[in-house]
């Protein structure tokens, strides 16, 4: 496996690995998503009891010297104290308080007059415990609409209200009025202050007894779940733009080297070429000798890289012949002792050239060795077994087969079922018995 392709699979294993974690943290976002959706949805409230909070209620009297009043003579039999209270609502949350509306119960007799920016909606209990309510805009109220008990004094509406009453306040919705939403920050708390008018006896009014209910809307993106999310997102988004890069990088220098291959493969189809043409009958059997070879190599399970590598070391492993008398290659008749001893040069001197060729460190033993016998009984070694590199043991296979399916100049080409019977004869003496077997394969399941 070269180098790009080693850069390839780490590539491919990150790339899967960041994938894997991607899809974990996607998980957990939306579960996340739906976690504050669910919360937002959510109404919750503030009693006079509640512990500390998000968010606050003040309800207090204004306090200024034009902020209360009297009113006598009032026809009720009595004189009645005005005063102007200030409801004041803070959001503490760091988020928007998206709705909200706070309940006011009524403890004891008091006389609602105004209010303001929101709608007031008004429960009055008859002596049988019916509720008659109704919304109002005490900024301005139309008498003749009114289905609420009231009096009038001075143009002055006044709805009587006693104990178990209540009155709900609901802000106005329009963004002006700076009622809802309330933004709250890290830094500063948001609030809204809305007014009431209310009349007594007494001239202090209960508000000790309210319940504010509010919903927030919180962002995905607060706290430190959300800041989370945040970095791991753009750590993926780095994550992700690193490694398109380095795969841009590693197939345009892959581009280069199958540029720089297909260059040498041509150089050695020409030196192959030339091999084969010494001999007649030899004409294109080196690219054959590679074909065979290669899928020896991919039946055998081998990766690209190293069938390439196999392909390229087949190709070559003739090369020795362009230094043999080309008569003694074309010889019809038998070869004397001394003409086959030069014949069989081919193998040393071929590896002599492929000895320095880095890149394809297995063409040296494909030449040199590839005429050994599983036995023992080739040449140039004598090696047997596993003594000869597997590289030769293939092309050996692949070289008899061409040789075999082909006519030579001492006899004709074999028939189908006579290479079959020759390879299973020779079978553990001349080839390896395994790799004869997978050619065996590949000649069934190519119909060669």
């Amino acid at each position: 496996m070269n180098k790009v392709d080693n850069v390839k699979k780490a590539i491919k294993y990150v790339t899967f690995s960041v994938l894997g974690l991607f899809a974990i943290v996607l998980v957990l976002f939306i579960i996340h998503v739906i976690d504050v959706e669910k919360s937002n949805a959510e109404w919750n409230s503030v009693t006079q009891t509640s512990a500390a909070t998000q968010v606050l209620v003040d309800i207090q009297p204004r306090g200024g010297v034009t902020d209360t009043w009297v009113k006598v003579n009032t026809g009720l039999g009595m004189d009645l104290y005005a005063k102007i209270y200030d409801m004041t609502v803070t959001n503490n949350a760091h988020t928007y308080l998206e709705d909200w509306n706070l309940r006011i119960n009524i403890t004891k007799e008091c006389y609602l007059n105004n209010g303001w920016c929101g709608t007031f909606e008004v429960h009055q209990f008859d002596m049988e415990g019916k509720d008659n309510y109704q919304t109002l805009d005490l900024r301005n109220i139309n008498k003749d609409e009114l289905t609420l008990r009231y009096y009038l004094i001075d143009q002055d509406v006044l709805i009587p209200l006693k104990k178990g009453d209540y009155m709900i306040y609901h802000p106005d919705p329009t963004e002006s009025s700076g009622e809802v939403p309330i933004k709250g920050t890290e830094e500063f708390s948001g609030n809204c202050v809305c007014g009431i008018i209310m009349y007594s006896i007494s001239g202090d009014v209960d508000f000790s007894s309210y319940e504010l209910k509010y919903k927030l809307d919180r962002s995905i993106w607060e706290g430190a779940k959300g800041r989370f999310f945040i970095i791991a997102f753009l750590l993926f988004l780095l994550s992700f733009l690193i490694i398109g890069t380095i795969f841009l990088v590693s197939v345009h220098f892959e581009g280069k080297l199958e540029h720089k291959d297909r260059m040498l493969k041509d150089a050695f189809a020409v030196c192959c070429g030339m091999a084969d043409s010494i001999d007649y009958y030899s004409k294109g059997h080196s690219e054959r000798v590679a074909e065979y070879s290669k899928m020896i190599a991919e039946k055998m399970g081998m990766d690209k890289a190293d069938c390439d590598i196999v392909y390229t070391a087949a190709l070559l492993h003739n090369i020795g012949n362009v230094f043999v008398n080309e008569q003694f290659l074309r010889k019809n008749g038998k070869l004397t002792g001394a003409e086959y001893a030069e014949v069989k040069t081919h193998t040393t001197r071929g590896a002599e050239i492929l000895k320095n060729i880095e890149n394809i460190p297995l063409a040296a033993e494909a030449a040199l060795f590839h005429h050994e016998r599983y036995d023992g009984k080739g040449y140039p070694k004598g090696k047997k077994e596993d003594e000869i590199p597997l590289i030769a043991r293939i092309v050996a296979v692949a070289d008899a087969y061409d040789a075999m399916s082909n006519d030579r100049p001492y006899r004709n080409k074999l028939m189908r079922d006579q290479i079959r019977e020759e390879f299973i004869n020779n079978r553990g003496s001349q080839f390896d018995p395994d790799i004869v077997t997978t050619f065996l394969d590949i000649m069934g399941e190519r119909n060669l």
